[in-house]
């Protein structure tokens, strides 16, 4: 027999023998898991594991059986099958928070008035004087601030006046002036408020909380995503940002993302299509402590998992190699919960995998009991990805590829998925508050939420785009908004309205301001008023007396 052909038997002899040695391990220790569950509780069988070497596996793999899913995936608590896409919105935007966000832009207009009289810094021309003219903000408002704010996505300009700008006649929008005066806008954006600051610690507190101006949106966007749908088996888990560079606590930098700078949220999301289920914005290591003897990566992945109710159910989780090690993979399986991520190369890992170099398209497994850890290299100038599970076997696809690492970049995406569709139609807009630009991102995250509701409970030929779905609901809460306001649902404080009529000067004539023109300094006015033709603008008219009344 020729050399090449004995060294060739040799060696499959002893790919065989070493198989067969593997499947003999394997089978003791799922023996002595086996035992372990029946007599003592889940703990001890990683115990055991933990004792077990870590002994290489030869594809393929037996495959092991899985536990069932407990809960059976799909949307709860519906409105009727192919209802209407502003049904869906309320599912989101309840009337208690939309009542909340009302009272408390309320309460900071007030205190913000009461403060600037008290200074002597309220300016003749301010926006505020038009609260006490116009009265307070009504939940129709809040509504049509909702709806200007969605449209801002859809309709982008480079600034919030270029909205209601009437220079160029080829940009004019008139829906915006439509909805609001400029003015009204503007001043319910900047009095927007959902707490109330007289109870709000302060910086210099020990119960400072730099999330507590938008904490009350993320409670109840987390309580209605929970409420609306039970996810399917796969979960993502991953990092989020919030575009923004407020000076803030708060603040994240992040190179790998878009924006680099902004607030961090943790996310948990349904795999397959982006819905959340559960976040948290972090806070900064001095908010949010890592406990000791334990990764922030870790603690992460069990509170989600913990705050969402979906420990315990067999729910499979994917997350990067930020999050993974291989305790977290072994504290996961004893709380019936599957894990599949990748891992980074110094982490705690089997010498196997960790100094393992395979060929293109060619991969190594190594097994302890539930878990398994690959190493596997795609093409010959790609790096070796490690990956570790407790839910796949060590086998391989029709392409060569470890079935693990298919299943990985199938779901792990789930978080960059709902980036990328809130992103599309979100307008991104800066503010001089970070807190608002995190509660505005939240309500496009609410609205997109909305969408998926509405796929999974509409029929497919009925189904629109998301495009014309947030269409649909602008145009429902504009025509609700507009309907009020015409038939005087503004909320006018009478006692404050000036008893007095304005008249515009023809032509480009103009008059000093009886009220806020100075020796020194003179404003000029296109109105007057038309009992004693004095010049006064129009957000002076509270201040003006006519010299007939007096």
């Amino acid at each position: 027999m020729p050399k090449a052909d004995i060294s060739a038997f040799i060696d499959s002899l002893c790919s065989a023998k070493s198989r067969f040695f593997g499947f003999v391990i394997f089978g003791s220790v799922v023996n002595g898991i086996t035992k372990a569950m029946t007599s003592q509780s889940i703990d001890g069988v990683f115990m055991m594991a933990a004792e077990a070497p870590w002994f290489r596996v030869y594809i393929p793999e037996p495959i092991q059986q899985h536990n069932v899913h407990g809960d059976v995936p799909g949307v709860k608590n519906m409105p009727p099958r192919n209802s209407l896409p502003i049904a869906y919105f309320y599912l989101m935007f309840s009337i208690n928070i939309l009542k909340k966000i009302t009272r408390e832009t309320n309460r900071y207009a007030k205190q913000l008035l009461t403060r600037k009289r008290r200074n002597n810094t309220l300016h003749a021309s301010s926006r505020l004087r038009m609260f006490e003219w116009n009265g307070k903000f009504t939940v129709t408002e809040i509504k049509g601030f909702s709806a200007t704010i969605f449209n801002m996505g859809l309709i982008r300009k480079p600034s919030i006046k270029d909205y209601w700008s009437k220079k160029f006649k080829s940009q004019k929008t008139p829906w915006f002036s439509g909805m609001f005066s400029r003015n009204r806008f503007q001043l319910l954006l900047r009095c927007l408020h959902l707490v109330n600051n007289k109870n709000t610690p302060q910086r210099n507190s020990e119960f400072y909380d730099p999330s507590a101006w938008f904490k009350p949106i993320v409670e109840h966007a987390n309580m209605v995503f929970k409420r609306y749908l039970t996810p399917k088996r796969e979960l993502s888990i991953d990092e989020s940002l919030i575009g923004t560079k407020a000076r803030t606590i708060m603040t994240q930098y992040i190179p790998s993302k878009s924006s680099k700078f902004g607030i961090k949220l943790w996310m948990l999301v349904e795999a397959s299509t982006g819905y959340i289920i559960h976040f948290l914005p972090y806070r900064g290591k001095r908010y949010d402590p890592i406990p000791n003897n334990e990764t922030q990566g870790c603690h992460v992945v069990f509170k989600l998992l913990r705050s969402a109710g979906l420990l315990g159910k067999w729910f499979h989780v994917f997350c990067d190699n930020f999050f993974t090690s291989i305790s977290l993979a072994s504290r996961l399986y004893t709380e019936n919960t599957y894990l599949t991520d990748t891992i980074r190369k110094n982490r705690h890992l089997p010498r196997l995998i960790k100094e393992a170099n395979p060929n293109a398209n060619q991969s190594v497994f190594a097994r302890r009991g539930p878990l398994l850890c690959c190493a596997f290299r795609e093409r010959p100038n790609r790096k070796v990805v490690r990956f570790v599970s407790t839910y796949h076997n060590g086998i391989h696809n029709q392409n060569e590829k470890p079935s693990l690492a298919i299943s990985y970049n199938q779901y792990m995406g789930g978080v960059d998925l709902n980036d990328m569709m809130c992103g599309i139609y979100e307008d991104k807009r800066k503010t001089k508050t970070m807190w608002k630009r995190v509660a505005i991102n939240i309500f496009h995250r609410m609205l997109l939420n909305a969408y998926i509701l509405y796929k999974y409970n509409t029929d497919e030929n009925q189904q629109i785009s998301r495009y014309e779905f947030i269409v649909c609901i602008i145009e429902s809460l504009a025509t609700e908004h507009r309907q009020h306001r015409d038939r005087g649902g503004v909320e006018r404080n009478v006692d404050a309205m000036p008893h007095v009529t304005l008249q515009r000067l023809p032509g480009k004539r103009e008059k000093n301001c009886v009220v806020c023109s100075t020796a020194i300094s003179r404003k000029r006015s296109k109105t007057v008023c038309l009992r004693c033709g004095k010049g006064v603008h129009g957000l002076c008219v509270h201040r003006h007396r006519c010299e007939i009344e007096l």
